[in-house]
């Protein structure tokens, strides 16, 4: 698949947000103690993501942050308690406005799909994107990979793993995306931050009609909550939304 954009993009850094350990009985069927090390195909999986990285014009710097081991072409950073915590450790140490964000276990990932998801984002008029990815797609490409997914008035999707942001702007709003990281297994907590009416429109549109929630619903609201134009990007490409973050989805890879 080839993109339809081939414009300038704007010099980025990318943060890989790499993490850290694995539970035990996954270090002892890979011979390795953080995610970012596990083998997949024929390279550790942050490997994969940075070859992906390395291959799009106007990234000139890129940032693990996490349990990863030093090498060329990357600085590693040590990590924080949570995901956010990364993201800020991150942010911070950018030399560029726009920072793209993606998850070290993206053993798929693809210089063709960073670079529609960069250019897409840079194009948006947001602040903050978020790629989301068909589930069709993903099925079709991975079907042995089990997905989490929602109903929309699009599709049914899945979310992707990387993210683009304006530096200045994610620093000042990250208290309000902690308090929704930090409320994400609390429904009660989580709906005063969305809003009731947001919640029922969710609820409805995956027990009853999809036709009930759409991604402009979902964009509108977030950007009320953060006081940003924020943009969700669909993208083609379903290895952004296949990630290997837990030992099924490994074993599921090994099988092929």
């Amino acid at each position: 698949m080839t993109s339809n954009f081939r414009g300038e993009v704007e010099p980025t850094t990318a943060v890989v947000l790499a993490g850290g350990g694995i539970e035990p009985e996954w270090q002892a069927q890979t011979g390795v103690r953080s995610r970012a090390e596990v083998v997949v195909g024929d390279a550790p999986m942050y490997q994969h993501v940075l070859r992906a990285l390395h291959g799009v014009d106007g990234i000139h710097t890129i940032l693990m942050v996490g349990d990863v081991p030093e090498g060329t072409g990357y600085t590693v950073l040590s990590p924080g308690a949570n995901l956010l915590e990364n993201a800020r450790i991150g942010l911070e140490r950018s030399p560029t406005e726009s920072v793209l964000f993606a998850t070290v276990d993206l053993p798929f990932l693809t210089t063709e799909s960073v670079r529609f998801f960069l250019e897409a984002s840079q194009r948006s008029g947001a602040v903050l994107t978020y790629a989301v990815v068909p589930a069709d797609l993903c099925r079709e490409r991975f079907p042995t990979m089990k997905r989490t997914t929602v109903r929309l008035r699009e599709g049914e999707v899945t979310g992707g793993n990387l993210f683009w942001a304006h530096r200045v702007v994610a620093l000042r709003e990250l208290p309000r995306l902690e308090a929704l990281y930090h409320a994400r297994k609390q429904p009660i907590r989580m709906a005063m931050h969305i809003g009731l009416g947001l919640l029922a429109r969710f609820l409805a549109a995956q027990y009853l009609n999809p036709r009930w929630l759409g991604i402009e619903h979902i964009e509108r609201r977030v950007a009320q909550i953060l006081q940003v134009p924020v943009k969700a990007v669909i993208t083609p490409y379903p290895e952004v939304g296949t990630d290997i973050d837990r030992l099924d989805h490994w074993r599921a890879v090994q099988r092929g």
